[in-house]
């Protein structure tokens, strides 16, 4: 059994809470370390008014077995956001390492007009587009949030899973990379 937190009293009542001082770490420090954090990467879409808008996440875990939910954070500025925010639904397409370019073309801000142009995304009727060679391609209802400073976070109850054998690209060092260092894409 885990033993209570320190601001909760053991009757399951809010314990009151005194505040100390707040600190925080420099903001580029803490950026510059994160940037050691390898993680997958993976594309978010949506439909917007009938039309897809999607970009790339590195931010995103499972959070649940039971129901199947994942969480995925979305900076608030990028162009997509307010996209996710309004939908009730959304694909998650898991890149494999063969897929660098996409994930260059899906987070470039200035290359959004081609994330969709090409024929690699699967459009069922009235559901988001799943990235068709994705390592693993997940949709589902947005079914929560949170505000998190610059980020939002979102809580994506899955209903469909589909996978395949393949090596993940990973975000690393700010450059995509792969688990084979010798063929990583990002750095030669």
């Amino acid at each position: 059994m885990l033993s209570p937190l320190p601001h909760v009293a053991t009757d399951g009542e809010p314990a009151p809470v005194i505040a100390p001082a707040r600190t925080f770490a420099d903001s580029v420090r803490f950026r510059d370390a994160m940037a050691r954090l390898a993680s997958g990467v993976a594309i978010v879409a949506c439909l917007d008014r009938g039309q897809p808008r999607g970009l790339l996440v590195s931010s995103l875990t499972s959070l649940s077995l039971e129901p199947p939910r994942m969480l995925f954070c979305v900076r608030k500025a990028a162009g997509s956001h307010d996209a996710l925010r309004q939908a009730h639904r959304c694909s998650l397409s898991i890149l494999s390492d063969q897929d660098a370019e996409e994930a260059e073309r899906f987070s470039a801000p200035g290359r959004a007009t081609e994330r969709f142009a090409a024929d690699d995304g699967r459009l069922g009727a009235g559901s988001p587009p799943v990235y068709a060679r994705a390592l693993v391609g997940l949709t589902g209802l947005i079914s929560g949030g949170a505000d998190a400073g610059s980020h939002s976070v979102f809580f994506l109850d899955i209903e469909t899973v589909e996978a395949r054998d393949a090596t993940p690209l990973v975000y690393f060092d700010r450059a995509f990379r792969t688990l084979d260092p010798a063929h990583s894409p990002g750095r030669p």
